[in-house]
């Protein structure tokens, strides 16, 4: 095949991307790069074309190549020593800190999905349907996990109880339920209908059923029927039987998971039931431990002294918060142990001398460990309270050792670290010190000074970081702050 004098379309738009992307590169490169590259195209096509192989399919892939000339223009733009001075003036920036923590917690939320289980929490204060709600389950004297309660006891509680408004029991299924052209298997929770007065909620469409049906929740509508307004006439399959779906909740309902869920109601419940139950106002847990004992004694003629064991939702949703309360207060302690700080310190800080800048670096430091911790609480909150975990309180992730342990390494950590972080600052301005020099001799501790100087680049100060400090040095880094007559040092490099 004979090439032509011009090139063709996909040549001109790869050479076109090559000028743009020129730029970005300095111009005493700006030449070299374009002849390098416009090169690399030429050659290219009119190999090509001379063998007879230049077809849409190659030109798709020399535009796919010329892709590349973008990120090594902004790498020619980035070794500029103007360009790197100012990414690394921005990187020492006390507000790059901030917003790296920012930009962190604006991932989470984007991968998370606006934080569910944090604003499932937050919100739960204010839920009036959260209120009163308790789960009750079983849990042996002589060890073992905890269990489910035989399924007649929570009917016997319902008749008869005076501490308990409504009570219901449930049972999270392994079977899972499928729709006809969908590939979406909700999670199958059989329970009774009285589950529904108890959560009291209402469903969006259709009703209750007394004698059998399915329920969907909000998400399962969406995902396996995409909203379908006909839902009402269909049936879905749970194991080997269908059932009529008789109604829809609303989308803002969430019960012991936020992953697409059904509801089987029906008049008989499998043997062994978690029980969820709504208390009258007042009630306290060893209130209503005695009058359940007694009434499975009298009315079904079970034994459970001593072995029920309750838990308000309202508190299980909290427990995440209350440890890591624990874990920040028991790392702060080991921090504020460790740095050493004393009270000669804090009444220096405070005198009208010193008040402003302490203020200001108080302020920061504040600042950057609230804005950790929020990202280690949410992170581990979202992580543990997934939309396929399911919130019962026996079996909350967010609520066991493992969580507790997490939190208490990331608080540590982050403790640590800001007390670091802050000693390697100016005093001043709060940027990270740089340009480290080490002066003395490591084994001449006696006459002489041995350690590392760290430079403001404003010209604020000077820190002094000893390799080794006397057990008396009260203490070991000595700022040392410079006045207006060495800033004209410091103007070159702005």
């Amino acid at each position: 095949m004979q090439t032509g004098t011009n090139p063709p379309r996909s040549v001109r738009l790869c050479n076109l991307m090559v000028g743009i992307a020129a730029r970005l590169v300095p111009t005493n490169q700006r030449a070299e790069f374009q002849r390098e590259w416009l090169a690399e195209i030429w050659h290219r096509w009119q190999f090509l074309a001379f063998a007879g192989f230049w077809n849409n399919r190659e030109a798709l892939g020399l535009f796919r190549t010329c892709l590349g000339v973008f990120p090594d223009a902004i790498w020619h733009f980035a070794l500029q020593d103007p360009v790197r001075e100012k990414v690394r003036s921005w990187t020492r920036s006390p507000w790059t800190c901030l917003g790296a923590f920012g930009a962190v917690l604006l991932l989470i939320a984007v991968i998370s999905g606006g934080f569910p289980a944090t604003r499932q929490v937050l919100l739960s204060s204010s839920a009036s349907a959260n209120q009163r709600l308790v789960f009750i389950w079983f849990h042996p004297n002589v060890g073992g996990p905890d269990k489910e309660l035989p399924s007649d006891v929570p009917a016997a509680w319902r008749s008869q109880s005076k501490l308990l408004e409504s009570v219901a029991g449930f049972h999270v299924s392994r079977l899972y339920a499928s729709a006809t052209g969908s590939s979406v298997h909700p999670k199958v929770i059989e329970t009774e209908a009285a589950l529904f007065k108890v959560l009291g909620t209402a469903p969006a469409l259709g009703s209750i059923p007394s004698d059998q049906g399915a329920i969907l929740t909000a998400r399962t509508w969406k995902s396996a029927f995409h909203s379908d307004p006909e839902i009402l006439r269909k049936e879905i399959r749970i194991g080997k039987d269908y059932y009529h779906i008789r109604a829809v909740l609303p989308s803002g309902f969430d019960f012991l998971t936020r992953q697409p869920s059904v509801f089987l109601v029906s008049g008989w419940l499998p043997e062994r039931v978690d029980v969820v139950a709504r208390s009258r106002p007042g009630v306290t847990e060893p209130q209503l431990d005695r009058e359940l004992v007694r009434i499975s004694e009298d009315a079904v003629y079970y034994f459970f002294r001593s072995q029920l064991r309750m838990s308000w939702l309202e508190d299980a949703l909290w427990t995440p918060v209350r440890l890591f309360t624990i874990a920040v207060c028991a790392s702060a302690f080991l921090c504020l142990w460790a740095a050493k700080v004393r009270p000669r310190q804090i009444r220096s800080a405070c005198h009208p001398m010193n008040r402003k800048p302490a203020m200001r670096r108080a302020l920061f430091f504040s600042s950057k460990v609230a804005l950790a911790l929020v990202v280690a609480f949410v992170a581990g909150l979202e992580w543990a309270r997934s939309p396929s975990a399911i919130l019962l309180a026996s079996r909350d992730p967010a609520s066991g050792p493992f969580l507790l342990w997490l939190y208490i390494l990331a608080a540590m950590g982050i403790f640590f670290w800001a007390v670091a972080d802050q000693r390697a600052r100016c005093r001043v301005c709060l940027r990270l010190l740089c340009f480290p020099v080490r002066i003395g001799c490591p084994g001449c501790l006696l006459l002489d000074w041995s350690g590392t100087e760290l430079l403001c680049t404003e010209g604020h100060g000077v820190l002094h970081v000893p390799h080794m400090s006397a057990s008396w040095e009260e203490e070991s880094q000595r700022w040392i702050s410079l006045d207006e007559s060495w800033k004209d040092l410091f103007i070159a490099s702005e």
